[in-house]
């Protein structure tokens, strides 16, 4: 184990990032211990800038050394870590099937779950103020709470936003889906080999705006503050086999460590 494991490192996040979660996701996986510093919208970037040149979020940092985003996490620790707990395949033909997968998943899917939700919960004020800057410095949960039109309407410009982009999302999240119930049909249970992988790990995160697992860590409304558009695609996508694929993977590993 480096230094930088055994030096508690911190996580700084944006609360209702799928990223982020993903960066949780493995951390409790590998078993490392860490503080997160969440950071509401735009303040994350002034934090990230400060501890690792970069405005991009998840940043896991300490002893001089940053981690930015989730595959470079899942890289550093899979490369140190008992042989039980590697979620990177060994062979040539499952790598480059995860290479493929790591930008299906938390590229496509996961920013059309994300544009999805944010379309239908942004408007909603009342339920979104705290997923937005849950766990943040109160400054900046009180900045949130004060300005919120101006975060809606920033976040609504990056993800362009709009009702038939909203609709394009769901369909390609469909899409997706009903890929991976045809991957799981020739499968043993996992998308990538006999075990988990980060495959499996990066489209139960991916979806998960969509299945809302229970077991899932990062800010967003409950279900029953959900908007009825959005309650309706959950109990779609729950009952979809590969819904039920992500609530199994998030029930079975999330935090749970391979025996």
């Amino acid at each position: 184990m480096s230094a930088f494991e055994k030096s508690n490192p911190t996580l700084i996040t944006f609360p209702p990032s799928l990223d982020c979660e993903l960066a949780r996701f493995l951390l409790a996986h590998y078993g490392v211990r860490h503080s997160e510093e969440p950071h509401a919208f735009i303040f994350s970037f002034f934090v990230t800038l400060w501890h690792a040149h970069t405005v991009i979020f998840p940043v896991l940092y300490g002893d001089s050394v940053a981690l930015v985003g989730p595959w470079a996490i899942a890289e550093f620790f899979d490369r140190r870590c008992a042989k039980n707990l590697c979620l990177i395949p060994n062979t040539t033909r499952e790598r480059r099937q995860l290479a493929s997968d790591w930008l299906l998943f938390s590229q496509t899917l996961a920013f059309a779950t994300a544009r999805f939700a944010y379309y239908h919960l942004l408007p909603h004020r009342d339920i979104m103020t705290r997923p937005l800057s849950l766990g943040a410095p109160s400054y900046e949960s009180r900045i949130v709470a004060a300005g919120y039109p101006i975060f809606s309407a920033a976040l609504s410009r990056l993800l362009s936003l709009s009702e038939e982009k909203s609709l394009d999302s769901l369909e390609q999240v469909r899409t997706v889906f009903n890929w991976v119930d045809i991957r799981l049909s020739f499968s043993k249970g996992y998308l990538v080999g006999d075990r988990l992988s980060l495959s499996d790990i990066s489209f139960a995160v991916a979806a998960a705006p969509v299945v809302m697992p229970a077991e899932y860590g990062g800010a967003i409304p409950n279900l029953g503050e959900m908007p009825l558009a959005m309650k309706a695609v959950i109990k779609e996508m729950r009952e979809h086999p590969a819904g039920h694929f992500a609530l199994r993977i998030y029930a079975q590993c999330r935090g749970h460590q391979p025996s």
